[in-house]
């Protein structure tokens, strides 16, 4: 029997749970490298390093083998999955318009910012904990808006279709 809660639009789930799966799986695949075969981790360190500059000094490592991304970026991988919980569990809740977006971005990715600014300048030096807390809050961000762009397709998808059924019927 197929259940269906009247507050969740047809498709949310699928989206939702396209979302997690994907978020979770960059989050394995990133930690992976310490339990496999070098050849598998050379082949993971080079699907990351397109957009991360891994850095040992600057990475997180399990047994002495660093992990496929940096600090920042492990923390953001982390936030994603964690970002898609949190649209569930808020049903999808869209507090932004499209003023508000751009902003609540920039705001999520300001501390990075912060942190890298004033470690380049000088100020101070970050830290492996700061990089990731820094990420983590970006990866928030991002993470929130690409479950709702995905449960957004998934959903308008369900309406184009019933939408066309029932044009020929």
């Amino acid at each position: 029997m197929n259940v269906r809660s009247p507050s969740l639009p047809a498709g949310f789930r699928t989206g939702w749970s396209l979302a997690f799966v994907v978020t979770s799986g960059l989050v394995l695949i990133a930690t992976l490298p310490p339990f496999v075969s070098e050849g598998a981790r050379s082949f993971i360190m080079e699907l990351f390093s397109g957009v991360c500059h891994q850095i040992d000094a600057r990475s997180p490592h399990i047994n002495q083998v660093a992990l496929a991304v940096c600090h920042r970026c492990y923390g953001a991988y982390v936030g994603l999955p964690a970002a898609v919980l949190l649209f569930g569990s808020v049903k999808g809740a869209w507090p932004f318009s499209p003023q508000t977006a751009p902003i609540f971005l920039f705001m999520m990715t300001l501390p990075a910012i912060i942190d890298w600014g004033g470690d380049l300048a000088g100020f101070w030096h970050n830290s492996a904990a700061s990089r990731i807390l820094t990420g983590l809050i970006m990866g928030l961000g991002a993470g929130y808006f690409l479950a709702a762009a995905l449960v957004d397709g998934y959903v308008e998808s369900r309406k184009n279709r019933a939408s066309s059924q029932n044009q020929e019927a």
